[in-house]
């Protein structure tokens, strides 16, 4: 579950509630981040990491005590550095040198990016420090070609926006130039979080129609589902219509970044949950143009894009360092993958397929599960099959109909196939000694599961998985916070409540908040 505070606990579940939805919507050149060769900048405070700049987070991860004027406060808002300059994570750029009583800075602070190639996009975006409301009031931008002759250059006086937006559409540049001359308050560092090479949108309720956001797990990784993000946004003014020659449709680009939020209003102030950090999929303007809807996916859906192929045994080799080498082939950096996988050995042998059928064969192969967190990192965790304690209770009063129960059916055995080369193989099969009859489970084509023992360990596995017979479909007033493979207890009209872990999250948002959940269970129906 998603952390959250008290008070949002109280509130989410209150008789009245009142729901926001927040979408900030990346609209950059998504090759102009990757192709930055140089980020030059004045000397830095020791807190303080430049390479952050360009990484697409645009908030600090602590508000860190440092000696300036009130920036020592034991309000609770304050976090003391950590020796390990790592543990801070996103701290931005910060400069070493402090501006003066009138929030000038001597000698100014100049960060310049520059580029390997030329690159387009509709302007640029430069959010400051939203920690603390805090920015430039006095800076100026300036972009080069690939001559180093000035494209189009912008003074900026009396800025009061943390994120702001200094310039326009900018076409073939190779170089930005970013100054800044003067703080909001005196005697403070200056303090950049990030640079969006575009422009940075937030829908909120007065521009956002609706949104919504599917995401699903398999408890026996038989299937490999990707999360799915739409939104929908008012279109009346036709910027993003094809034939708009001044609209911003032409630099709508795949893989351009989606944060969802929805927030609960909690006595005034907004508490986010993020529904997921997407990139953008699909796009249109709908029928009537008065309306767009885009799509947005995770990185696990560019998994399809990598074909794979190993018909060599190979030695010392574990389904961890396979994980590992298929994120890498695809370039994806944000994942996590279950120490235990070091554990299990494999010779690595794939007939040519896509990297995402790689990566459902090493969860099968490891006894894993696997889904995307709200942060867009692609988890592969070995289930022991267990239900734990749970992190929320889903009660009659919070749904609109009593759940509907569904028994999958009972499995009697589990045959798997195991590989001791490419083309030698033979079946293992473990028998449930509980039941008379009922359906066989076949596991075959996955080379990567290449011994008896481990034929074994993955049978008794999805025999334990499947066992997990009761699937629970909820429909109710719904909460942002409950993430896949969470264990929740529902209510029942027979006085009791059943733990399952959540497997599907449907959840939609039209300025108020309703969801679906489907959650897995044990059962204890006499078969």
């Amino acid at each position: 579950m998603y952390p959250v505070s008290n008070e949002y606990k109280d509130a989410i579940y209150a008789p009245i509630r009142t729901a926001k939805g927040r979408v900030t919507f990346d609209i950059s050149d998504v090759t102009a981040v990757g192709d930055v060769n140089n980020i030059s900048t004045p000397e830095e405070f020791v807190l303080s990491n430049k390479q952050q700049l360009i990484n697409k987070n645009r908030e600090q991860t602590y508000n860190l005590v440092t000696w300036e004027p009130n920036r020592f406060k034991l309000d609770g808002s304050f976090t003391f550095p950590d020796d390990t300059i790592e543990n801070n994570k996103e701290m931005g750029f910060v400069s070493n040198v402090l501006c003066g009583a009138d929030g000038i800075f001597g000698p100014y602070q100049t960060i310049t990016f520059t580029f390997n190639g030329p690159h387009s996009s509709m302007g640029l975006t430069i959010t400051f420090d939203p920690r603390n409301n805090e920015y430039a009031t006095n800076f100026s931008v300036t972009a080069y070609d690939s001559n180093d002759n000035i494209i189009d250059t912008v003074e900026v006086e009396n800025n009061t926006e943390v994120q702001a937006v200094p310039i326009g559409q900018l076409y073939q540049y190779k170089k930005i130039k970013i100054v800044i001359k003067k703080w909001c308050k005196p005697y403070r560092r200056a303090r950049i979080v990030e640079v969006d090479f575009g422009v940075v949108r937030v829908y909120q309720d007065n521009s956002l129609i609706k949104m919504s956001l599917i995401e699903e797990m398999d408890l026996t990784s038989s299937t490999l589902p990707t999360p799915e993000f739409k939104f929908t946004v008012d279109n009346s003014s036709r910027e993003f219509n094809i034939l708009n020659p001044s609209g911003i449709y032409k630099y709508l680009q795949e893989r351009q970044q989606v944060i969802g939020e929805i927030g609960i209003d909690i006595d005034g102030t907004v508490e986010y949950i993020p529904l997921g950090n997407y990139l953008l999929a699909g796009w249109a303007s709908d029928e009537g143009s008065l309306t767009a809807t885009f799509t947005a996916r995770p990185n696990l859906d560019l998994l399809s894009g990598f074909d794979y192929e190993n018909l060599t045994p190979k030695a010392g080799y574990s389904l961890y360092d396979m994980a590992v080498d298929i994120f890498a082939l695809c370039g994806i950096s944000n994942y996590e993958i279950d120490p235990a996988l070091q554990n299990i050995p494999t010779k690595g042998l794939i007939k040519k397929t896509t990297c995402r059928n790689v990566l459902q064969m090493i969860a099968l192969a490891g006894c894993a599960n696997i889904f995307v967190t709200r942060d867009n990192v692609i988890k592969l965790v070995v289930n022991p099959a267990s239900l734990g304690d749970q992190v929320d209770d889903v009660d009659l009063d919070n749904m609109y109909k009593e759940p509907k129960i569904e028994l999958e059916p009972i499995v009697q055995s589990v045959q798997v196939t195991y590989y001791s080369d490419l083309d030698t193989k033979d079946v293992v099969t473990v028998t449930n000694s509980d039941v008379d009859s009922g359906e066989v489970l076949k596991l075959e084509s996955n080379t990567l599961i290449n011994t008896a023992t481990q034929a074994t360990n993955v049978a008794n596995w999805l025999l334990r998985q499947r066992s997990y017979r009761a699937k629970y479909s909820i429909n109710w007033r719904g909460n942002p916070a409950h993430e896949l493979n969470d264990v929740i207890t529902i209510e029942t009209t027979y006085g009791t409540a059943k733990k399952a872990i959540i497997t599907k999250n449907s959840i939609e948002y039209q300025g108020y908040l309703s969801a679906k959940t489907e959650a897995r269970g044990l059962t204890d129906v006499m078969d």
